[in-house]
């Protein structure tokens, strides 16, 4: 009887090792695949940094509203289970792609939060481009407009640098609104750049007011920083005269309403 145990259990090792190459042999044959098709990809890639010469002069080649819109269909196709790991996928997949096109640096400067605002960075705009860490907000926004350059700029309610997208630096866009480390609805930190505004993604507009109301009275609006009788808005859903690119206005940017996190992209 022991032998025939013994025998039995041999027989079902072999059939575990048997079946368990089997999956590593098909887990390897998709590796390949993948591995294939991102080549095919990166060289697709190439190919569109010679075509992106229309739209504004001196702008980055950039393009907000497809990043959104490619993140936002894959999403959409994913399994609830492989959303997170989808979005940090796409987002180095999208990264390595515009990393072809040109060697881009993100500028960080971090607030009251470098840490968590270095690390968001990170995580938005993956591994391929170079991240400076800045000492002050005036550093990051003056490289963003001379260098083929991001700035990344923390909310802090002691420095006010989106003032200075108002009048300083008018080729610079607010274009994307990075996750509070913390929690909750409101962004931990902005993406700045020289970015063509045909280009920004739909989503959450970004003004700035010296006083009064921004929004029309849209009661989607959310205060985001105040300096002196100066206001920075979020707005939702804005009526037609926010969403107009219009610096005059106090328009400094439009961004999607979602950049970190997998259930906010599929909601919007």
């Amino acid at each position: 009887m022991t032998q025939v145990s013994t025998a039995m259990n041999a027989s079902d090792d072999t059939d575990a090792t048997s079946g368990l190459q089997d999956l590593r042999a098909e887990i390897d044959r998709i590796d390949d695949t993948i591995l294939d098709l991102l080549q095919r990809r990166m060289a697709l890639a190439s190919g569109i940094g010679g075509l992106k010469s229309a739209g504004q002069v001196n702008a980055l080649k950039l393009r907000p509203d497809r990043e959104a819109a490619v993140v936002s269909r894959i999403l959409a196709q994913a399994e609830p289970e492989c959303r997170k790991l989808a979005l940090g996928v796409w987002r180095e997949i999208m990264a390595a792609g515009l990393a072809r096109q040109g060697e881009l640096e993100i500028l960080v400067w971090g607030g009251p939060d470098p840490a968590h605002v270095l690390d968001s960075a990170r995580r938005r705009f993956g591994s391929s481009p170079i991240y400076i860490e800045v000492e002050t907000a005036a550093e990051a926004l003056a490289g963003a407009a001379t260098r083929n350059a991001v700035a990344v700029l923390g909310i802090d309610p002691k420095t006010a640098w989106w003032t200075r997208l108002g009048a300083q630096y008018r080729d610079l866009w607010v274009f994307d609104s990075i996750d509070n480390p913390h929690g909750g609805r409101e962004p931990g930190a902005l993406a700045v750049a020289r970015i063509d505004p045909a280009a920004l993604a739909g989503g959450q507009t970004f003004v700035i007011s010296a006083g009064g109301d921004a929004g029309g009275g849209e009661p989607s609006r959310r205060l985001l920083g105040l300096d002196e009788g100066w206001r920075l808005y979020a707005v939702d859903r804005a009526p037609d005269e926010v969403t107009a690119m219009d610096r005059y206005r106090g328009v400094i940017g439009r961004a999607p309403s979602f950049s970190l996190s997998a259930e906010s992209v599929v909601q919007a």
